[in-house]
């Protein structure tokens, strides 16, 4: 099952229309079609953390398990019938990244934390 299937799934799940979802992920109803329908084969790290956070799943979740026939290597390159995976992350690339995330969400929080605080000095 593919990321945009899973998307869906769990949207439709908590009887969500691709609008709404779309509002509060804050991209156009147009651009989730397509993460949806698989026509989008790319999607932004951030939005996959305002999905992960929204429907409370860890990132791994959404990563697609797949056993693949027919694979080659070449140059750090793993390439199967339909879709090729870059294999030239670091080993800890997933940690580093969930770090990167964490420090988003507490740059967030100090973010509204200070808004807050001039927001009650008006």
């Amino acid at each position: 099952m593919n990321i945009g299937t899973k998307i869906k799934n769990l949207r439709e799940e908590k009887h969500l229309s691709q609008s709404e979802l779309a509002f509060e992920l804050g991209v156009s109803q147009g651009t989730l079609h397509n993460i949806e329908s698989g026509n989008s084969k790319k999607v932004d790290f951030l939005l996959m953390d305002k999905v992960c956070q929204f429907f409370d799943k860890e990132f791994e979740y959404f990563l697609e398990t797949k056993i693949v026939n027919n694979i080659t290597e070449n140059n750090g390159q793993v390439s199967c019938e339909d879709f090729t995976i870059n294999n030239n992350f670091p080993d800890n690339f997933l940690e580093e990244f969930k770090k990167l995330v964490e420090q988003n969400q507490a740059n967030e929080k100090i973010i509204e934390d200070l808004k807050d605080k001039l927001n009650t000095k008006d």
